[in-house]
């Protein structure tokens, strides 16, 4: 065989199983030979000479040749590819060669290159399940988010950004339109584009955009070449990053589609898998540098200008090859530490597994791992489970049987013009943006909460399971039983209450409830209407308002200090965004949120402002100049009643056609 259908069959080295809610698991075992690329992490000296000498003794100690692929942007670490395994001798398994590559002088750690999938199975297609999103309702459902509840206390704040490391997202998505960062291609390893055949049995699990790392991280489709399969199976195009964002942060209350968890986050994608849906652990390591704003960083990417407050990662792996588990010198742990020590929070779906642990890189420290659960409080039947000492499992609600509403795309393998639908998604994949987005929610009323009082939130305020939650699996039904924190986790998530929590710690603050960030069609006015902000304890009295422009092109403004900003003109052609500012005059403790309009059309990832950001306006938000006018303007924007419509637009939903869609 040869180097390079050796390196292709180590793509899939670690095996990765993949369990769907209404049959048996099998089938969808993926296992091959030992992987080729490994990272190996040493200090290194001026000039790069001591990572040379490593590949050196690297090659003597295994005695094949050894290329040194690049350094990572986690320090001292470095990916290297084995060219070919020895043919003769012990280092035949992965953990010999692991041990070998441990004994060397200097090395700090090795461990393979792990492959990843996305925590997806496959849709339903039963009609009666694409009738709202039951879990965001109260209506009697044990696990039900309560999210109205929630959204009259916050709707997010666009100050804060949820960097999702996915497949990358459809940019011209109607209902990510407006709330997109620019973000970043990590993907390295080079294949053709969707449509093209590679020559033999075994599939390259890369880019399949026909390039590595760029600064498109747009989603060309995760499909297969015509003719062919995946590992699991598939062979269309999942949009699995598109649909992990939509629930995290879908543009709400518009009439149309679904709405997302947090209403005005900005979505910062991060694409890290490729062909197939499968991500290499050590892509995933430098986008985890990236996003957190680290100054680690490859000359060519730069640093990232809008460091992520929380990252959703939804993927999982078993690592039975290495024992399971996630050591603390795991190169996706320690990137998960310091993106800690940054204050950024790591949201990790648990896995889908059929009641088996969690899998990585969930199970490493630091994580807030999600599982799946049903609108009853009883976990899916497909979703990974267990407590831990280092690491918060918690598990978000679906509708029943754990079934996620999210967008997606009619394209089955690129995407389509005007093809967005709404389809139902089993998977902790969508589990783990529920959370991701109770985090922005957090962030919004308390900015200055750190990743551990996040943990102690979410922890302190989860629902109880109830009876019979935990489960066995069976051969046709799963047998129930009672939860345990070591069975199942710390509970079940509970948004409202870890928000009432974090608005009731010391010196509790005012909350600027900014309405939806939105996309206009028209150059103004248009209404921006936060009458819902409150004052410390959560009443509607005391407050004072200052709005602030704080990024575009500046826009003609009236009401700029009272609870409704009314933008007079300037909307076309620009991307604007507010800042709110809000003061108890009782205690004069004062919050801050920010709001997005885009103009219709406009190119997000081009845009840039032709006026300079000015002075900081004391809360931590910089501020542009900008002009006032005496009058009042017209409407356009939902006041306090407008979310009533939410509930409306929720109603116009569109089901995918039958087994099209992974998730």
């Amino acid at each position: 065989m040869s180097a390079k259908k050796l390196l292709i069959a180590a793509l899939c080295a670690v095996p990765v199983s993949i369990s769907l809610p209404l049959q048996a698991q099998g089938s969808s075992q993926i296992t091959h030979s030992i992987p080729l690329r490994w990272v190996v992490n040493m200090p290194t000296s001026p000039g790069n000479s001591q990572a040379t000498g490593m590949v050196n003794a690297v090659q003597l100690a295994l005695g094949v040749p050894v290329k040194m692929i690049r350094p990572l942007l986690q320090p001292d670490s470095y990916l290297i590819e084995i060219q070919r395994l020895p043919l003769l001798g012990s280092l035949q398994t992965v953990q010999s060669i692991a041990s070998a590559l441990n004994a060397l002088p200097g090395v700090r750690f090795a461990s393979p290159d792990i492959q990843l999938k996305r925590a997806a199975v496959s849709a339903p297609t039963d009609a009666r399940y694409a009738a709202s999103q039951a879990s965001y309702f109260h209506n009697g459902g044990y696990a039900s988010l309560r999210m109205q509840d929630v959204w009259e206390q916050t709707r997010g704040s666009a100050s804060v950004v949820i960097a999702v490391l996915d497949s990358g997202v459809l940019f011209d998505n109607p209902e990510l339109k407006g709330r997109l960062l620019p973000g970043y291609d990590f993907v390295s390893q080079v294949t053709p584009p969707t449509g093209n055949r590679e020559p033999g049995a075994l599939l390259d699990s890369g880019s399949n955009d026909g390039n590595g790392r760029d600064p498109d991280s747009s989603d060309p489709g995760d499909a297969p070449p015509n003719g062919t399969t995946c590992p699991d199976g598939s062979s269309s195009s999942s949009w699995h990053g598109t649909t992990v964002a939509s629930v995290a942060a879908a543009q709400s209350n518009n009439g149309q589609f679904i709405a997302g968890m947090d209403w005005n986050a900005k979505i910062l994608p991060v694409r890290v898998s490729g062909r197939c849906g499968i991500a290499s652990s050590s892509d995933i390591v430098d986008a985890f540098y990236w996003a957190t704003g680290s100054g680690r960083v490859d000359p060519s990417i730069g640093v990232n200008p809008n460091p992520a407050d929380v990252i959703n990662l939804s993927f999982a792996s078993d690592t039975p090859l290495l024992g399971g588990g996630c050591s603390a010198t795991d190169p996706v742990a320690l990137a998960i530490a310091d993106a800690r020590a940054s204050n950024v929070s790591v949201v990790i779906s648990a896995g889908n597994n059929s009641g088996g642990g969690i899998q990585y890189p969930a199970n490493c420290a630091g994580t807030i791992a999600v599982g799946a659960a049903q609108q009853n409080g009883q976990l899916a039947s497909y979703t990974a489970k267990g407590g831990s000492g280092n690491y918060l499992t918690i598990h978000a609600a679906g509708n029943a049987s754990g079934f996620y509403a999210g967008i997606s795309n009619s394209g089955a393998s690129t995407p389509v013009a005007n093809g967005t639908l709404v389809s139902l998604f089993a998977g902790t994949s969508f589990s783990a943006p529920l959370v991701a987005g109770t985090i922005s929610l957090m962030k919004a009323v308390r900015p200055s909460l750190t990743s551990a009082q996040i943990d102690d939130l979410l922890l302190n305020n989860a629902l109880a399971y109830p009876a019979n939650a935990d489960f066995s699996p069976g051969l046709f039904q799963p047998t129930r039983r009672n939860c345990s924190a070591s069975s199942c986790g710390a509970g079940l998530l509970n948004p409202l209450g870890a928000i009432n929590a974090a608005r009731a710690l010391p010196s509790p603050l005012p909350v600027a409830n900014v309405p939806q960030s939105a996309v206009v069609g028209n150059n103004g006015p248009y209404m921006v209407d936060a009458s819902l902000s409150s004052n410390s304890t959560g009443g509607f009295g005391n407050l004072t308002y200052r709005w602030q422009q704080v990024f575009g092109q500046p826009v003609v403004l009236a009401g700029a200090e009272s609870s409704v900003l009314q933008v007079q003109s300037g909307l076309a052609g620009n991307v604007a965004e507010f800042a709110l500012k809000v003061t108890d005059t009782v205690n004069n403790r004062s919050n801050t949120s920010v709001v997005r309009l885009v103009g219709n059309g406009v190119n997000e990832r081009a845009f840039s402002p032709s006026v300079a950001v000015g002075e900081s306006n004391g809360n931590g938000v910089a501020a542009i100049p900008v002009t006032s006018a005496s009058q009042g303007g017209g409407g356009g924007a939902f006041g306090v009643y407008g979310l009533l419509a939410l509930w409306a637009g929720l109603g116009l939903w569109r089901s995918s056609p039958a087994g099209s869609r992974r998730a």
